[in-house]
C-alpha cells in the first residue's frame, strides 16, 4: 500500500463506518432525516437523533470529494504506466457507468423495499412539504450511486484538463447551486432535476444531483494533484484547510442570506447546525468538507496502527462499494426480520456495530481478492 495514501483510506472507511449509523436508523429505528432546499425539513426537540444524523453529514462530502481524489490519482498512476489520455478517460468513464448500472439494478429498488417496513409510530418532526415534486408518481430513483456514477463520467472529460481549472469548476458548481434553484420550489424537468434542483420530476426521485456534487468532485481532483506533488506539506497542512472551511462555514450560517439557501427556524445551535443538503448549501460544503479534511489531519498523525492492513478502517476504506452496497442489505434484512417494529434508535447503535462486526470478514475478503486481480481488471471497478 502507498504509505503517503493510508491515511486517505482511513478517512474513507471512516466514512463507510458512519454511513451506516445512518441507515441502521433508517431501517432499525424506521428515523430517517430530511434536509430538501424545497421540501421536507426534519426538525429536532432531543439532542440524540440530531447528532445522529449531524455525524453522518461527514459522509456525502467525503464521498464525492475522496471519489475525486481518487480519480486523479489513477489518471496519475495510469499515466506513469504509459496509458494515453484517451484510455484513462474511457477507463473513468465504465467505472461511471458501471456505478450507475449497480444503482439501478442494487440500490434504487430500497426505494420500494423500505415501504414494505413498518413505520415508526412517533416519527421525527418535519415541514408539511414533501421533497420538492412535479405532481408526478413515483417510478424510480437516481439516489448516491447514480449520482457518483454521473459525477465520475462529467470527471473522465476533466481529468484531462489542467489541475487549476478544477478549483474554478468547483467553485462554478458551487455557485450555480446557492443561485440557480427555482423560485418556484418545484424541481423542474427531469434534465434539470439530474442536472441541478433535486426532487421528484417525471416520475424519478433525484437526490444527488450533478452539478452539486460536482463542486467536490472537482476540488478532490485537485486536492489529489496538491497531495501526489506535496506530499509532506500537504499532510501537515490539511487540517489548517479544514479548519479554515469551517470557519467560513460559521461565518456565512452567521450572517445569512447567500450560501445557506434556507436560515434557520428558531435561534437554537441545533437549527444553527441544521442545513440544507439537497442539494448541498455552500454552508453543509463548508462545515462538513472542513471537518472531514480536519479527521484526515488526525489520521495523518495516528499511530500505525491505526492505518495497517488489518485496520477496520483500511478494509473499509478500500472496499468502499462492496461495503455499501453489503452493509445497506444486510441492515434492511435485519430490519424486515427481526425489527417487525420500529425499535428504540439505542437499538439501531447496537445492530450498526455487530453489523460492522459481520461486515469486517467479508470486506477483507474481497479486499484480498480485488487487489490481487491485474490493474486493468473490471473486478477493480468494484
Amino acid at each position: 500500500m502507498n504509505q503517503r495514501y493510508q491515511s486517505v483510506d482511513a478517512l474513507r472507511g471512516l466514512i463507510m463506518i458512519l454511513m451506516a449509523i445512518d441507515h441502521s436508523s433508517a431501517f432499525i429505528a424506521r428515523q430517517h432525516s430530511s434536509e430538501f432546499w424545497a421540501g421536507a425539513m426534519t426538525s429536532y426537540s432531543t439532542w440524540f437523533p440530531f447528532l445522529t444524523r449531524l455525524v453522518t453529514h461527514l459522509c456525502a462530502p467525503g464521498f464525492f470529494f475522496l471519489m475525486g481524489a481518487g480519480i486523479e490519482w489513477f489518471a496519475a498512476s495510469r499515466r506513469a504506466a504509459g496509458w494515453s489520455a484517451g484510455k484513462i478517460a474511457g477507463r473513468l468513464a465504465i467505472r461511471g457507468l458501471v456505478l450507475f448500472a449497480v444503482a439501478q439494478v442494487l440500490e434504487s429498488p430500497l426505494i420500494f423495499l423500505q415501504g414494505r417496513l413498518k413505520p415508526a409510530a412517533v416519527r421525527l418532526g418535519r415541514t408539511a412539504a414533501p421533497p420538492p415534486i412535479d405532481g408526478s408518481d413515483l417510478y424510480w430513483g437516481f439516489i448516491v450511486l447514480a449520482g457518483l456514477g454521473l459525477v465520475t463520467m462529467v470527471c473522465a472529460l476533466l481529468v484531462r484538463l489542467r489541475p487549476w481549472t478544477w478549483l474554478v469548476v468547483s467553485a462554478l458548481c458551487v455557485a450555480a447551486t446557492n443561485s440557480l434553484l427555482p423560485a418556484s420550489g418545484k424541481p423542474g424537468p427531469l434534465w434539470f432535476t439530474i442536472l441541478l434542483a433535486p426532487g421528484l420530476s417525471e416520475h424519478f426521485i433525484v437526490t444527488y444531483p450533478v452539478i452539486p456534487w460536482l463542486a467536490g468532485a472537482a476540488a478532490g481532483m485537485y486536492f489529489a494533484h496538491w497531495w501526489r506533488t506535496n506530499p509532506g506539506a500537504a499532510g501537515r497542512q490539511v487540517w489548517i484547510v479544514g479548519a479554515a472551511l469551517v470557519a467560513i462555514g460559521l461565518v456565512v450560517r452567521a450572517a445569512g442570506g447567500w450560501g445557506n439557501i434556507r436560515p434557520p427556524r428558531d435561534l437554537s445551535v441545533i437549527e444553527f447546525l441544521n442545513n440544507v443538503k439537497y442539494p448541498p448549501s455552500l454552508v453543509f460544503w463548508t462545515l462538513f468538507l472542513g471537518v472531514d479534511l480536519i479527521l484526515l489531519g488526525l489520521l495523518n498523525r495516528m499511530p500505525a496502527s491505526w492505518r495497517s492492513e488489518r485496520s477496520p478502517l483500511i478494509v473499509f476504506g478500500q472496499t468502499p462499494l462492496f461495503f455499501f452496497l453489503a452493509h445497506i442489505y444486510l441492515l434492511y434484512a435485519c430490519g424486515l426480520v427481526l425489527f417487525r417494529e420500529a425499535a428504540p434508535l439505542e437499538q439501531a447503535y447496537v445492530v450498526w456495530l455487530l453489523a460492522l462486526v459481520a461486515l469486517y470478514p467479508m470486506c477483507a475478503w474481497y479486499r484480498r481478492f480485488k487487489l490481487g486481480k491485474p490493474a486493468d481488471s473490471l473486478w477493480r471497478l468494484f
